[in-house]
């Protein structure tokens, strides 16, 4: 039975026999209708419910995955993940594009597209039934990609827990989108690259590695952003190496966030 049938179900079940009861002429020691439990009863089950997602995880079963590079010589890579953990690394096989372990299950599709594989990954289902949050089931993800492929990485990102270490890895391009998360970003150490960080109410760490320069814009609201500045000196309205313009390894990163927590180190 799933969740919600059976929340309705309960539901249902209260309201039926608060109003039989109602009907029969049965009422409270002051004279009032059963009826008026109906909506604290209600309320106090809710409560209940959802203390009870904070203590007991559901049981979700894990699929291990891998998923073929086809051959491909470039990767268009969209990952989309929620609640649980998130953790993302090289360590895929030279004939894969990704392989891992995947609590909830994984739904992927990957296309051909001449030289280039375009690739999609998401839970199959979600780990929370809206609108009931109770007994929560966390999507426990861990990733391996393949460092050698070039690869543009789009990750969009909802209330997780999120380590991403890309050092090494051959990314041409960064798209990440996070809301209420914790997220730790290790960019990769070769290169020339764009990174584009789109951020809520959040907590994000990034790790710049040596050896790579980086120009950092920032747009930001009630944002709390430390930058180290003895690496990144500030120049106007942006962050930037003194060596940028010229080095081999840099990445132009753009950090748009709201109310955010914001390290780059």
């Amino acid at each position: 039975m799933g969740r919600n049938q059976l929340v309705w179900g309960s539901i249902l079940l209260l309201l039926g026999s608060l109003m039989l009861a109602g009907q029969m002429g049965v009422r409270l020691p002051n004279g009032a209708s059963l009826m008026d439990l109906f909506w604290p009863i209600l309320l106090l089950g809710a409560g209940l419910w959802v203390l009870a997602g904070v203590f007991i995880r559901g049981n979700m079963e894990t699929q291990n995955a891998s998923i073929d590079l086809q051959g491909a010589s470039a990767v268009d890579l969209k990952i989309s993940h929620g609640a649980g953990e998130l953790k993302i690394h090289s360590g895929a096989n030279a004939n894969e594009m990704a392989h891992g372990s995947f609590m909830g299950g994984l739904s992927h599709k990957a296309n051909r597209n001449r030289d280039r594989l375009e690739v999609r990954m998401r839970p199959v289902k979600d780990a929370i039934d809206f609108p009931f949050l109770g007994p929560m089931s966390r999507l426990d993800w861990d990733i391996a990609l393949n460092e050698n492929i070039p690869t543009a990485l789009n990750l969009n990102l909802g209330a997780n827990k999120s380590d991403i270490d890309l050092r090494g890895m051959n990314i041409t391009a960064l798209d990440l989108d996070t809301g209420a998360s914790e997220t730790k970003l290790t960019l990769p150490s070769q290169g020339r690259f764009k990174a584009d960080l789109d951020l809520g109410a959040a907590s994000l760490e990034v790790i710049v590695p040596e050896g790579l320069s980086a120009r950092i814009r920032t747009s930001l609201g009630a944002a709390d952003l430390k930058i180290d500045q003895s690496r990144f000196p500030r120049s106007g309205g942006y962050y930037q190496s003194p060596d940028f313009d010229s080095a081999v390894n840099a990445v132009d990163m753009t950090i748009d966030a709201g109310a955010a927590s914001i390290r780059v180190r």
